[in-house]
């Protein structure tokens, strides 16, 4: 459960004659806390807007627009926060959330823009540095933001943030081991290091330790503003486990900060209809008792002398056996007559079993099943196959299907690299998909072609 911290005084913050990151910070940990206090928030955005309209002073508008920019982006309204900030960019602390509103949409080169403007206007800041240090590895440059934090960590040592970056960038130049111990060092100085735990998490995910994973998700989520990822994320591996009521909350939560995600929107309609999915369990019943039948031994029964001989010649040792056989080729064996024949029947009949019957489920099994190199034809018809023809695990088919990929011939155009950038994929599927394509000649495109 998280901890509903105090709420602040909106007003208190962001009239006061400097606003800082660290109040900003306060108030967008309790806004996220509270309904109550971001209805607040919501509010007070209404009266800046209607300030504005009606102000002539200059400076008053700029300074309103400031508190404007940065309540629009805690409330995550990002674009409406780009072009408000976009007009008091002149601001430190204006260029500051700019950035991060750039940061949020992607834009990471015009978000190393302005946190270098911003740093110009302060270089000894370490929160501004470590803006320019993450943005610079967004940006592509790993290298260049790792001397930046090395250089910052001589005065920063204990700084959670720092340490936090440190293994991002180390992450992404390869450099996995040492990132480890920067994300550990990260927690050891803050426990509730939320971008920390994060990584953790999608790192274990992408490795297939679930449990691991998990447990890191749930320690992230309880800080707040809770982070929308790690909460989609968590949700899809409850849901991996059939455990489809958290995956619910998880989705929910989302789409409650951010009615129109829709990501979120898609994975709890998936959720909910299997959660209100039922296995009727006489049917589950019946399918033991059938294979138990299935198994009884032939000499279980009084046969003929003649009868028994013949099947045990055959091979023919339970009933089950028994259903892998037509007549026709009962009657073809030397010594086996219709008084055997009968014999026969009327044993499967009592049983509700017939002969031939499991080859006929077989052939009705294989029309909707996996293709065989003969029923496959030319290989642009199986490249025309969804991707369920390969028979991969079901959670691997949902991860193809969160992510776009319905058939088989889509699905050997992504590469390795390709598949395991995407969120819900995790790299112990790619074994299933290569060994299933594998068995048809088939591969994924490599990353050259």
């Amino acid at each position: 459960m998280t901890t509903k911290l105090a709420e602040p005084n909106i007003n208190n913050i962001l009239e006061a004659e400097e606003i800082t990151r660290d109040s900003v910070l306060t108030l967008r940990k309790n806004i996220y806390s509270s309904n109550e206090a971001r209805e607040k928030l919501k509010e007070k955005v209404e009266m800046l807007y209607s300030s504005i309209n009606k102000e002539h002073d200059s400076v008053k508008i700029r300074d309103d627009s400031l508190r404007l920019g940065i309540c629009l982006w805690i409330l995550g309204r990002i674009d409406e926060a780009i072009n408000v900030l976009a007009a008091v960019e002149t601001r430190k602390i204006g260029l500051y959330y700019l950035g991060k509103c750039y940061q949020e949409k992607g834009k990471y080169k015009k978000a190393l823009e302005c946190f270098e403007k911003a740093q110009r206007s302060d270089a000894e800041e370490v929160d501004v540095q470590l803006a320019v240090a993450e943005a610079t590895r967004e940006s592509g440059d790993a290298q260049k933001a790792l001397k930046i934090i090395q250089h910052l960590s001589k005065a920063n040592d204990n700084n959670a943030d720092l340490h936090s970056e440190w293994a991002r960038c180390l992450d992404n130049i390869g450099e996995y081991q040492d990132a480890i111990a920067h994300y550990e060092r990260a927690l050891q100085l803050d426990p509730q290091h939320q971008n920390t735990l994060f990584r953790l998490a999608y790192n274990c995910d992408l490795d297939g330790e679930d449990e691991k994973a998990i447990e890191y998700y749930e320690k992230c989520i309880q800080s707040m503003p809770t982070h929308t990822n790690a909460l989609i994320n968590l949700g899809t591996l409850y849901e991996d486990r059939g455990d489809y009521e958290k995956a619910t909350q998880c989705f929910e939560t989302v789409l409650g900060a951010d009615p129109n995600h829709e990501r979120a929107r898609l994975f709890l309609k998936d959720a909910r209809d299997s959660l209100t999915m039922h296995y009727d369990e006489e049917l589950l019943k019946e399918h033991d008792r059938e294979s138990m039948v299935l198994n009884i031994p032939i000499s279980d029964f009084e046969l003929s002398v003649r009868s028994k001989n013949c099947l045990e010649r055959m091979n023919i040792k339970t009933l089950g056996d028994l259903t892998k056989v037509t007549e026709a080729e009962l009657l073809s064996f030397k010594n086996f007559g219709e008084t055997s024949l009968t014999e026969i029947k009327e044993i499967l009949t009592q049983k509700g079993l017939r002969l031939g019957q499991a080859l006929e489920e077989e052939q009705k099994s294989a029309s909707g099943g996996l293709l065989t190199p003969v029923e496959m034809g030319e290989e642009g018809n199986l490249l025309n196959e969804p991707v369920s023809k390969l028979k991969l695990s079901t959670p691997c088919l949902k991860a193809l299907g969160k992510i776009g990929i319905g058939t088989i011939g889509a699905l050997v155009e992504k590469t390795e690299i390709e598949l395991i950038s995407y969120k819900s994929f995790k790299r112990t599927y790619l074994k299933q998909i290569k060994e299933r394509l594998s068995s048809y000649e088939l591969s994924l495109r490599t990353q050259e072609e």
